[in-house]
Formats: structure tokens, C-alpha cells, sequence
């Protein structure tokens, strides 16, 4: 069988691939059209995969659409829009012809978005949240397993929990907007002078400072109610982000509560800004600690999936285990709306046409790959000097060894937000001042922003506060570096001590894995520096065309590509 999921509609565009029994390719449209965070349809990212598979549209036996327009447009109110500056902006991805949803087939939707020689298969439309879910159980390796779904919204729903169980997910509960976890995130996220649904991740850095907020722990508190049923209700007079024809998320009584002022970005790193921020990712930290509580109480189940856009908050998520009964934890490489193409495409395969699971922890490697010609050929072109290199993996490593930054490019793209090796920029996490000149230098972004250490699986319990068997090989939970480290490695020491964990398997990236390897050797730390190859504001790269754009369009001096080395004279 074969099934094309797609995400569109939703914030960052993507198509994904199932053929026989998992997922072979996908990519987020964003790396096509170089759009961050596109919400075009993925006519690039869908040519990709057929290319891929060298198959046609006509080959497909499904299409799985990871949004339910009839179920939006059916309960649609105008009192609950998330899109509040203006009405109209609603209706964003909902295509004319279907305000007759009711008389007409809702397969048109996609089908107009393909070439009208096209032959289209059937489609089916899948709840946002049970494509969040799908991509959380189906990605990971528990045959049964709980599951908690938690994000701003999706169709009306917010937060969906239950257990799913070889190819089958069962929901039990449901909480719809506007008691949403992920909007009272974005809230303050917008308060603080950033862009709700997008910089949720500077608002954590943020947090991480050391400032006094048991008052602003106490305000916010008071906003919301963790009712006994193991949901969440939110003091509407304090949130308005599902009201439309408002400017703002929160309202003036929110203010007035946080001590009468909304932040700037130019003053992000005053006491008061750390405070709230501080205060309110506890706060979401109890939200979430209270649904997982309370889904254990009703499943009894010791292994937990986790997804949607919430759950890239890496800070909370290398705390459930100590804060929930729960005894393991997964989370995919792609828990946002980017990766519900895949959560569609699974969910249709496994869910409505029972083709038999593949337990396994699927890797994020299955984007685009170029291979040695092309990567020569694309130099050529462009008529950029390049030198030939008998051992990349040692070229790279005696780069960072002696101090350099070095942008990594090789293999098949990874699929999610976070780069693992395959587009990085790599560098010693040991230099104290590296953090500053990747900041300031190639990413072009805040000073505060902390970086990832990648570290050999079997080492990382030697540098890390956690145990020999810890997993995190999609840099999905932040962990306690070890005091007696924090000195040495503060290139990916945050300011709390901590570091979002990223361990590195032979068997899923050997390139990778030898490059920290070799770093070992010459340095004694098998630890390096990984951040995503791009620039601020800009997708990941995707191909050499683009790593060689983003390469002189920032301060790197060294890229290797393949077994190619470019460097700035």
C-alpha cells in the first residue's frame, strides 16, 4: 500500500510517503520554496517523494489530508478563530467551493491543487490531533503505549489523550478551545514582545535565567483551573487569542496582572521579562504535568507518546519522567504540524486499512539526498573552488578540534525542525566564546540562545545527568549537564546548567558518529557543538545550491560537502 500524506493548511507545509510498511520520504515544503514556515500546498516536497519512490500521482493508492475541513467548517463560529486580526483571515486555506461542503465532495479540495491531467486517488481527511497521536505512537517503538496530544489548535480541538495499541489509537478525551495549553503558551510568548506560534522557543531560553518569579508564578496561576477530570480551563477575561477582531492574545486585565506593562524585544533580558518568562513556562510545566497525571491514572500504562507543537518544548520534556508516574517517554522527530503529513499518512495505513505496524524507532533521515556529482557539478556551475577531500570525517573534526566552525552538509535531509548532523553547523563546545560568534556571526539571532550538544550515545551518561540508557537522539528533551562539566563545555551549557541532548548512534548516522568520534580522539571530549545550517529567519537548507547561498551569506569560513571542502580565503 501507499499512502501520500500531506499538511497543508497549517503552519509549515509538508508531504510525507508510506509504501509497504513505513514511511520512506518526506520534507517540509519550506526547503523548496525557501519560505519559512510555508502554508503553501507542497507541490515540491509531493514531486520529491514521487521522484523518490519513482512512482506517478496515479500510482498512489491514498491521499491522507492531516486536516478535516468539514469537521472545522461545520462547527465554525465566529466567536472562536484563532486567525483574530481579521475575519476573513479564517478562512485562509478553505478554498471557495467549500462553504457548499455539504453538497459537494470534499475530495475537490485536493484535488484542485494538482495539474487537472492528474489522476487522484481517494482522499481521506484526518483530525489534526489524531495525526499528532499517529505520529507519536506509530514513530515509536511501544507496541501499547498512552498518548497526550497538546498544541494551540487544531480543527476546534486543543488537546486530545488515550491509548494507542499495535495499529490501533483510541481517543478517550478531548478538550477543545479556547482551554487550550498551547495558546496560553503563545500568550505570553506574544506579551513578551515575540511572535506567538513561532518563538515559543526564545521565550523558553528566556526562562532559563536565574530571577525571582514566585510572584508572577502566583498571577498566572490564578488564571487558570486544573479541574479534577484532568483538563484545563483558562479565566477568559484574562485570554482573548480565540476572539476574533482583536489585536492581541491577552487582554488588558492580563497586563494589569503581570504588573501593568507588555514587553520589547530590546529590553528581552530585563528582570521583569526573565520573571514572566520563568513563571509561565512552571506554570505550562503544571498544565501539562496535570493532563499526563491523570491519563496514567486512567490507562495504568508505564510508556507514554507525546506530540504535537507543545511537546518541542524540550525544557518540559526532559522533565516528565521525574514529574509524571510514567517509566519511559517518546517523542518523534517531527511532534509539530510539520510532521502531520507523516501522522496522516501512518494513521490511514494503520488505523483505516490495517496494514500490520513496524514497531521500530524510525529515523528523521528521509528527505532529499545529492550525491557526489551533483554536489561537483553545482560548484562548477557556480564556478566556486573546491578541494577534494581523502577523509572528510578527519577534515571536519581537526576543523573543530583547532577552534574553527565548519557547516556540515551530507546524506538525506533530515525531516523535522531540528538539524542531527546532516545539515549542521558544527563546532568545540569547549571554546567559551563560540556561543557569541555563531550568534552574532553566521546564525544572526539573540545572544542568549544556547546550542545543542551532540555526544556519543554511550558516552552520555558520563557527561550528562542521565542514565546509561537515555535516549534522545532527536534533540527533543533538555538535561542537566554535570556540574563538574559545566566549565569545559560552555558552548553548550545554558545558563542554568543544562543542555538540550542530542545522542548519537553509529548505527543511525555513522558520518556523524565518526566525526565526534575522531573530535574524541583529538580532544578528549566526545562532544560537539550542532546547530541547524541556516540563518535566522530562513529554513534549514536543502540543497547545495543552498548551502553554498547560506554559506557566503554568513560569517562560516569552512563547508564540507560530502567529500568536499569550501573555504573562505
Amino acid at each position: 500500500m501507499i499512502v501520500l500524506g500531506l499538511n497543508h493548511g497549517e503552519i509549515n507545509s509538508s508531504a510525507a510517503l508510506f509504501s509497504g510498511r513505513t514511511i520512506i520520504a518526506g520534507a517540509p515544503e519550506e526547503r523548496f520554496n525557501r519560505q519559512k514556515l510555508t502554508r503553501l500546498f507542497p507541490h515540491q516536497a509531493i514531486r520529491y517523494c514521487l521522484d523518490f519512490a519513482n512512482i506517478e500521482l496515479s500510482d498512489i493508492d491514498y491521499v491522507a489530508q492531516a486536516w478535516n475541513p468539514g469537521a472545522q467548517w461545520a462547527k465554525y463560529n465566529p466567536g472562536i478563530s484563532t486567525y483574530r486580526t481579521k475575519r476573513e483571515d479564517y478562512f485562509y486555506s478553505i478554498p471557495d467551493h467549500l462553504f457548499n461542503l455539504g453538497s459537494r465532495d470534499p475530495k475537490e479540495w485536493v484535488c484542485m491543487q494538482f495539474p487537472k491531467e492528474s489522476v487522484i486517488p481517494s482522499v481521506y481527511y484526518v483530525n489534526h490531533h489524531l495525526t499528532h497521536a499517529a505520529n507519536a505512537f506509530f514513530l515509536s517503538p511501544f507496541e501499547e503505549a498512552a498518548i497526550l496530544t497538546a498544541d494551540w489548535r487544531g480543527e476546534l480541538e486543543c488537546m486530545n489523550a488515550g491509548v494507542g495499541k499495535g495499529s490501533m489509537i483510541t481517543i478517550d478525551q478531548r478538550q477543545t478551545v479556547p482551554n487550550s495549553l498551547g495558546m496560553f503558551y503563545a500568550t505570553f510568548t506574544e506579551l513578551l514582545g515575540y511572535r506567538p506560534d513561532s518563538d515559543e522557543w526564545k521565550v523558553m531560553a528566556l526562562s532559563a535565567f536565574d530571577v525571582d518569579c514566585d510572584k508572577h508564578v502566583k498571577s498566572i496561576r490564578s488564571t487558570i483551573d486544573l479541574c479534577d477530570d484532568g483538563t484545563l480551563r483558562l479565566d477568559q477575561s484574562y485570554y482573548k487569542g480565540t476572539i476574533v477582531d482583536q489585536p492581541n492574545l491577552y487582554t488588558s486585565r492580563l497586563v494589569a496582572l503581570l504588573g501593568g506593562r507588555v514587553g520589547r524585544r530590546e529590553n528581552e533580558l530585563d528582570d521583569w521579562s526573565i520573571s514572566v518568562a520563568k513563571a509561565m513556562q512552571l506554570v505550562s510545566e503544571e498544565i501539562a504535568t496535570h493532563f499526563l497525571k491523570h491519563l496514567h491514572q486512567r490507562t495504568g500504562l508505564s510508556q507514554v507518546v507525546l506530540g504535537g507543537g507543545f511537546f518541542m518544548n524540550s525544557v518540559y520534556n526532559g522533565k516528565v519522567l521525574d514529574q509524571t508516574p510514567f517509566k519511559q517517554a517518546y517523542i518523534s522527530y517531527a511532534p509539530s504540524d510539520v510532521g502531520n503529513s507523516i501522522g496522516a499518512a501512518l494513521f490511514v495505513a494503520h488505523c483505516i486499512h490495517d496494514v500490520e505496524r513496524e514497531c521500530s524507532n524510525n529515523l528523521s533521515f528521509i528527505g532529499p539526498e545529492f550525491d557526489h556529482e551533483e554536489i561537483i557539478a553545482t560548484l562548477n556551475r557556480r564556478k566556486i573552488a573546491y578541494r577534494e577531500l581523502a577523509n572528510s570525517e578527519k577534515t571536519v573534526a581537526g576543523l573543530i578540534a583547532s577552534g574553527e566552525i565548519v557547516a556540515h552538509f551530507y546524506g538525506r535531509m533530515e525531516f523535522g525542525e531540528r538539524a542531527l548532523g546532516n545539515r549542521s553547523i558544527l563546532a568545540d563546545p569547549r571554546d567559551p566564546e563560540i556561543k557569541d560568534r555563531i550568534n552574532s556571526m553566521i546564525k544572526y539571532r539573540e545572544s542568549y540562545r544556547p546550542f545543542a550538544p551532540a555526544v556519543l550515545s554511550d558516552k552520555a551518561h558520563e557527561y550528562f545527568d542521565v542514565n546509561p540508557e537515555c535516549s534522545s537522539r532527536f534533540m527533543e528533551s533538555v538535561v542537566p549537564v554535570k556540574a563538574e562539566y559545566r566549565a569545559s563545555l560552555p558552548g553548550v551549557t545554558h545558563v542554568d546548567g543544562s543542555g538540550r541532548l542530542q545522542t548519537v548512534e553509529a548505527e543511525e548516522n555513522g558520518r556523524f558518529y565518526r566525526i565526534i568520534k575522531e573530535v574524541e580522539a583529538l580532544t578528549g571530549v566526545p562532544v560537539v557543538l550542532n546547530t541547524s545550517f541556516n540563518i535566522n529567519g530562513e529554513p534549514i537548507v536543502l540543497s547545495p545550491d543552498d548551502a553554498l547561498t547560506t554559506f557566503f551569506n554568513s560569517g562560516l569560513l569552512y563547508l564540507v560537502m560530502d567529500d568536499v571542502l569550501v573555504e573562505k580565503r
